[in-house]
């Protein structure tokens, strides 16, 4: 049996939040619900070959029987999925002879590779069903489970919310989690179930992800590849969302920030091509969140940049361990506060509404059709351009202002350092986002460039900071304040020295040319 390809948005939900969840009056008053207790076991080869293809094949036990069901994931974007399945009774033996698509029905039906396919894990999940009729023509399926996975011994708690979309439009699947996250935190859930339980099978605990890498083809539309990058930066700070919530490990924190710092610098980037009000609703929360992000890392950075290397260096000075402390219980307040918003309804639907936005561009400016979708700006005929052709254009501004600041930039001046660091890294991110047009090697070496002059830049915007950063932990305290001269006396050589070495990336910077475009 071939299953309708279907559009669902995932969740994790807190265990704090599940009673909350099944009390909301869209699902509480939606009708009985449906209750089910899910038994599977989920099959791969020892070296997760399926996995690797978004395959996953599973046997789920129906009443006295057992269902094949195989399921290919045809695209994720955040917590948006689509796929393809097809289900059949189970008699003894894997068929996949129902599989429409034949490479795929080729591919699993090699006898390499059934004979190598075994049981990876298994899922035990309890399932409440609703099916809510939001309007006229608009059926969306919500369920909620919880439950365990066991894989080799190990066992794992698991828990998470799913909306499909049965008829209607994806912008109705979107309003009505948007109606759901003003109450509940809705965390999206970037892992399915035969992820979460691959990885319980590999023992391999969370660790922070960073950003994808992408190509995409020449002929396409511009906004394409802004829908396809922001989608994908949102994806990168998803990826990073639960463990900056509950762990102590910094770098989760960081590539947050990373991951909206590229989706800010995108959206200037193709800016020409975004509606201004779409510009607005995204830009104005992400600023918000940048500065929540940015407390915690320059705190992180002075901390372990900046006081760490003084306080090794002086383990018996008692005020440069009293200000280590200090800067401690600051950084435990920054993170509590990053924790606290990272798990309120605000950020769920913020993350929501912003993928709504990026799904609702209409590519077609000279369509009216769909109430559902956003035209594009057209502002300078930005819209009618090839994507070389914008790229191109888009990539000459950013390096035209870079070479104004540079040209300004005087080491005497710490304003214009700064300036120029933030000219270097909207280009950096302007080529990485252009980058599968370019020639490799070309666009490596001008990256390099960009990203050692960023980089020492930054060290001396670090050091500028922490001075501002530390006068906050120290108060009134006379004893703290002498931990401070002496921080800044021992760096004292280092700024100077990454003074001298950044007059000259500036100047090489002020002659710097373009790669390429294919």
């Amino acid at each position: 049996m071939t299953m309708p390809k279907r559009l669902s948005l995932k969740f994790l939900i807190h265990e704090r939040d599940h009673a909350r969840l099944l009390r909301h009056p869209l699902l509480r008053d939606t009708g009985p619900s449906r209750q089910e207790q899910v038994v599977s076991i989920h099959y791969d080869t020892r070296t997760l070959q399926l996995q690797a293809r978004a395959i996953e094949l599973t046997l789920r036990r129906h009443s006295s029987s057992w269902l094949q069901s195989v399921e290919q994931r045809e695209s994720a974007t955040a917590s948006e999925v689509s796929a393809n399945q097809w289900s059949v009774p189970y008699f003894n033996h894997f068929d996949f002879s129902a599989i429409e698509d034949a490479k795929l029905r080729d591919w699993l039906g090699q006898a390499k590779i059934i004979a190598r396919i075994a049981p990876i894990f298994e899922s035990t999940i309890r399932r409440t069903s609703w099916r809510v009729s939001v309007a006229s023509g608009v059926t969306i399926d919500a369920s909620f489970g919880r439950g365990t996975l066991v894989s080799s011994g190990r066992r794992e708690l698991v828990a998470d919310f799913e909306l499909a979309l049965v008829e209607g439009l994806g912008a109705d699947l979107y309003a009505f989690a948007m109606q759901l996250a003003a109450r509940v935190p809705l965390t999206p859930q970037l892992l399915t179930i035969g992820e979460r339980g691959c990885r319980l099978f590999l023992n391999k605990s969370a660790t922070p992800a960073k950003g994808d890498s992408f190509t995409f083809p020449s002929n396409a539309l511009p906004l394409q590849i802004f829908q396809q990058i922001a989608l994908s930066c949102l994806h990168h700070m998803q990826g990073n969302q639960l463990g900056a919530a509950t762990s102590s490990n910094p770098e989760y924190i960081h590539q947050m920030r990373v991951a909206t710092r590229r989706l800010r610098a995108a959206i200037q980037i193709f800016k020409p091509l975004i509606p201004p009000p779409v510009v607005e609703q995204m830009t104005g929360p992400l600023r918000d969140l940048m500065q929540t992000l940015g407390r915690v890392r320059d705190l992180d950075v002075v901390a372990g940049e900046i006081v760490d290397p003084v306080t090794n260096e002086m383990p018996d000075e008692p005020s440069v361990v009293a200000l280590s402390a200090a800067l401690t219980e600051r950084r435990y307040q920054a993170r509590g506060e990053v924790s606290q918003l990272l798990q309120t309804p605000e950020f769920g639907h913020l993350q929501l509404r912003t993928e709504a936005l990026l799904d609702g561009l209409s590519l077609d400016t000279s369509s009216r059709e769909s109430s559902n979708q956003v035209q594009v700006s057209d502002e300078h005929g930005m819209s009618r351009l090839k994507l070389a052709e914008f790229a191109q254009r888009r990539l000459r501004s950013r390096l035209k202002r870079l070479h104004e600041s540079a040209s300004r930039a005087r080491v005497d001046d710490p304003a214009s350092l700064h300036r120029t660091r933030i000219c270097i890294k909207r280009l950096r991110y302007a080529l990485e986002f252009f980058s599968p047009m370019m020639q490799k090697k070309a666009s490596a070496k001008t990256l390099k460039t960009l990203a050692g002059a960023q980089e020492k830049l930054g060290q001396l915007n670090d050091i500028a900071v922490a001075g501002d950063v530390l006068l906050l932990c120290i108060s009134a305290d006379r004893n703290l304040r002498l931990a401070v001269s002496l921080v800044a006396s021992w760096h004292a050589q280092r700024y100077a020295d990454l003074l001298a070495d950044v007059a000259l990336d500036v100047k090489q910077i002020e002659h710097l040319k373009l790669p390429r475009l294919a």
